[in-house]
């Protein structure tokens, strides 16, 4: 039986010539956010692929690197999608706004990993955990920073920034939750009501 480190210092950058990885990362996302990491094991990860467990190890170190690596990966994402919404425009509202909308489409659009990200982070063993919390407390920063400069240029009325940030970022996270393709509102319809309710807590329209 091939090793199984339980490490995440084993390294969770990709390996060179497993271009099987994606196939990985699919069968996981499906399984751990139906099943939960703990309730998901190699061997339901190999069924999912029609293979046998011991040869994942060729492509995978362990069940904690996916789970790292998928993590990574999400929050990346996000805050790919927060960088264009800042850049997109130097008008503070639609800047809030903005990544309101983004932080919903990406809920919507990749749920599997929305749901991973948003439970799974105390399953995460170190340093892959500190890492991941630093990539959280940079996306989180970057709403409180919008809404306090909002406050200061008067767009904004809002006593704390801090709750205001939680508030908005905690709403638009529960889109992952009940959100459907089938649904009677598009993505982009959801992303728009929630852009909109993101600014009435910050005191737009008053």
């Amino acid at each position: 039986m091939p090793p199984t480190p339980t490490s995440t210092a084993a390294a969770t950058a990709p390996r060179e010539g497993t271009g099987r990885w994606n196939d990985v990362a699919e069968a996981a996302l499906t399984l751990f956010s139906e099943r939960g990491y703990h309730g998901t094991t190699m061997k339901h990860v190999a069924a999912e692929l029609g293979v046998q467990a011991p040869s994942l190890y060729n492509h995978v170190g362990s069940k904690q690197e996916i789970l790292a690596r998928l993590m990574k990966t999400g929050m990346e994402r996000m805050i790919a999608k927060q960088d264009e919404a800042l850049a997109a425009t130097d008008d503070v509202v639609e800047q809030l706004r903005g990544m309101t909308e983004a932080h919903v489409l990406v809920h919507t659009s990749h749920r599997r990993s929305a749901l991973i990200g948003d439970r799974e982070l105390r399953n995460l063993e170190e340093p892959a955990r500190t890492e991941q919390r630093g990539r959280r407390e940079l996306y989180e920063r970057r709403f409180r920073d919008t809404i306090e400069r909002g406050v200061l240029q008067g767009a904004f009325k809002v006593n704390s920034a801090k709750l205001a940030s939680f508030a908005i970022i905690e709403m638009a996270t529960s889109v992952a939750v009940w959100f459907r393709d089938e649904g009677p509102l598009s993505e982009t319809d959801v992303a728009h009501e929630y852009g909109e309710m993101a600014l009435r807590i910050v005191g737009v329209g008053r």
